[in-house]
């Protein structure tokens, strides 16, 4: 783990935020001065040039161009002045068309991951009478989020989907799931959204199974998780009391609890989050997945022929 009064994703987060405030909103030399001499030393302690790190398009060109005009100076003897900082402006206005293409390509995969999504949910709610929808959210606890590193998450991720792909403790009777890795738009947070569709012949107390599943992140995490559990009663009766509830037990012959499930699920696919795509992955590290429809232990369904 690292030290660092910044964490990675929070440094990463606001770079990131820079670069497209520079090239899309025209800031002025003085504030984008104060940011890079708040930033930079940060950002350069978390970079890591390694082939196996893939970064948003923001993030690599700063780090390009910026060694470019700082040169061989230590990142902690670098002063962000109105000559440097004006050559690294005109110099990051030139990929404004780069940017906005990673842009465009990923809002395209954000609704192919909607389409298929909604595809999925729509036959699981067709399929069975009833279904328990678990909906969590995975986090860091606060002061432990700063020296999670995205290798961290992304094992502690991993271990998560193993134990949802073995269906056993809190994750037995699953019938389906999904789940998306995000950042928080102001600082970064590291988290997972995640939905969880239980048999609701066999599961019924919604609350209980998300804290189950809350609890057993903090163990992978080694006590440095926190989660967020939707089914607090509150939240169940403020969402109820404007026809929008679309967690816990969902009936398949109740079209407005289906509509509202559906719903429920596709927030972890809405094109518009671009601000919260993370800002490195891992290579080949997925941000987004779902079970399968077709297997071979789904009730119900003709056998899969090979």
């Amino acid at each position: 783990m690292k030290y660092i009064n910044r964490n990675q994703a929070e440094v990463f987060t606001k770079v990131h935020q820079l670069v497209i405030n520079i090239i899309f909103r025209d800031l002025d030399i003085d504030s984008v001065m104060d940011k890079l001499n708040d930033l930079y030393q940060s950002f350069m302690y978390h970079y890591e040039a390694d082939e196996g790190l893939v970064y948003l398009k923001p993030i690599d060109i700063f780090f390009r161009n910026a060694q470019r005009i700082v040169g061989d100076q230590y990142p902690d003897e670098v002063i962000w002045e109105h000559n440097n900082v004006s050559e690294l402006i005109d110099i990051l206005m030139y990929y404004k068309r780069e940017v906005e293409r990673e842009r465009s390509v990923l809002i395209y995969q954000e609704r192919q991951n909607k389409k298929a999504l909604d595809e999925y949910i729509t036959k699981l709610t067709h399929h069975y009478a009833r279904l328990l929808f678990v909906r969590i959210d995975l986090k860091y606890a606060q002061g432990h989020d700063q020296l999670i590193t995205i290798e961290e998450f992304n094992e502690h991720i991993n271990k998560l989907r193993q134990l949802i792909r073995k269906q056993r403790a809190c994750f037995k009777d699953l019938e389906g799931y999904a789940w998306a890795l995000e950042q928080g738009e102001i600082n970064g947070g590291l988290h997972c959204h995640l939905l969880l569709i239980y048999d609701g012949s066999e599961r019924q107390k919604d609350w209980h199974i998300a804290k189950e599943v809350g609890e057993k992140w903090v163990q992978i995490t080694k006590g440095y998780g926190a989660y967020y559990n939707y089914h607090e009663p509150k939240n169940k009766r403020r969402y109820q009391q404007y026809d929008r509830l679309g967690i816990g037990m969902i009936h398949r012959d109740n079209e407005l609890e289906v509509a509202n499930a559906r719903c429920t699920a596709l927030y972890l696919t809405k094109p518009d989050k671009f601000d919260q795509h993370l800002k490195v992955k891992i290579l080949g590290m997925n941000t987004f997945g779902k079970g399968r429809y077709r297997t071979s232990n789904r009730r119900g369904l003709p056998p899969i022929t090979k």
